[in-house]
Parts: C-alpha cells; sequence; structure tokens
C-alpha cells in the first residue's frame, strides 16, 4: 500500500507540474485518439498465489487537454487462470478515467514520446468456469472495486494520424472493508503490452 501511495504522489506531482509547462502531448492540443491495447496480465502480491498469466485487450479515448496533458477513459477486458483448477479464471474489467504528460521534449523528439500517467475508477472482478460466472449458493461471485493505475510508456509518432503505443501498468483494487467474498480481497496486476492509435482534430 505504501509503494503504491508513494508511486500515485509521484505521478501526481509530474500531473501538477504539467499544468505550468510547455510540452508537446502524446495527443496533440483541440485533437481526439482513439486506440486498441492489448497485452499480458498478471496478478501481483496478495492473492497471487496459484495463479497464471493471461491476455488482455482494451480500447481507450483520449483528447489533448494542451501543456503537455492528455485526458484519457479506459475500458478493456482481461483475465488471469489458476493453476488449481483447469478452466478457471479471473475475468478483470476495469473502466477508468486518468491523465497522462508527456516528455516528447525533454528528448527534443516528436517522434519518441515517453509518457507517464494516472488514473483510477472501477474494477469489476468475475470468476469463471468454463466461461460462466461462479456462484455460491444461488449468488454469482462477483465484485466492484474502486482501483487505481499508474502506467509508463512509450509513444512512437508514425505520422501525423497513426501511433504506436508500448506501456507498462499497476494496478491495484482496493478491499471493502466488512464486506465477504471478493469485495473484501485486493487485486494488484501488472500488464505489458501495446496498441495502435488513430488521432484527429476537433471541427472547432
Amino acid at each position: 500500500m505504501k509503494k503504491l501511495l508513494n508511486l500515485s504522489l509521484m505521478i501526481l506531482t509530474i500531473f501538477i507540474l504539467s499544468i505550468v509547462s510547455n510540452r508537446a502531448q502524446v495527443v496533440s492540443e483541440n485533437s481526439v485518439k482513439v486506440e486498441a491495447v492489448s497485452g499480458g496480465l498478471s496478478v501481483v502480491g496478495t492473492n497471487s498465489k496459484g495463479t497464471q498469466a493471461g491476455p488482455y485487450f482494451g480500447g481507450i479515448i483520449a483528447m489533448g487537454a494542451g501543456q503537455g496533458v492528455t485526458l484519457f477513459a479506459e475500458s478493456g477486458y482481461g483475465w488471469t487462470n489458476y493453476d488449481a483448477v483447469d478452466k478457471l479464471r479471473l475475468v478483470q474489467i476495469p473502466v477508468v478515467v486518468g491523465a497522462a504528460y508527456n516528455f516528447g521534449k525533454l528528448m527534443n523528439s516528436e517522434l519518441v514520446q515517453t509518457y507517464a500517467g494516472i488514473s483510477a475508477g472501477v474494477l469489476n472482478s468475475l470468476p469463471q468456469l468454463d466461461g460462466n460466472t461462479v456462484s455460491t449458493a444461488g449468488y454469482k461471485q462477483k465484485s466492484t472495486n474502486f482501483t487505481m493505475e499508474g502506467i509508463l510508456g512509450v509513444n512512437f509518432q508514425i505520422n501525423p494520424s497513426f501511433s504506436i503505443n508500448i506501456r507498462g501498468k499497476y494496478s491495484h483494487g482496493f478491499k471493502k472493508d466488512g464486506d465477504p467474498g471478493l469485495d473484501n480481497r485486493e487485486k494488484n496486476t501488472i500488464s505489458f503490452g501495446g496498441g495502435i492509435s488513430y488521432a484527429f482534430s476537433l471541427p472547432y
């Protein structure tokens, strides 16, 4: 928890500094970017024993806010597997909003843009066996928890419209004290992957 808070504070500091800095951003000001992403997903830390990595697929919509800042929303679908039971997986569906800051100008490059970001939202978790949500005593074992994410990545600008993105992400799903089952579990995951995006200017 302490490491997560330190990471969040560091990225938040970068975000605040970006408001008073004049840098390029991953998405140009008054432009919108849509991106398809995929990668690997792995549970770490608490509750990670006996789990295997799985895939993640998602979509991002982002807008350039100026001053080096990109605002974005992301959702996706991914899962990790369990060693002990064949075809048992923990499905994760995040829905988050956040901000990223681009360090491209610090590298003196318009083509290679390193960035850091932070996001927050909800994480929906569903244990599934053979594609069906696991039920106990007639109740589906699923949860919705508050989550925070830290992101580091590199964006390669192919041309003004298209770019390729490589990123790593750490997510922490907070437990709900007093609630039973999955709601009362921390969910720490890391993912690494990339995506391809298309950007277009707003009509004003």
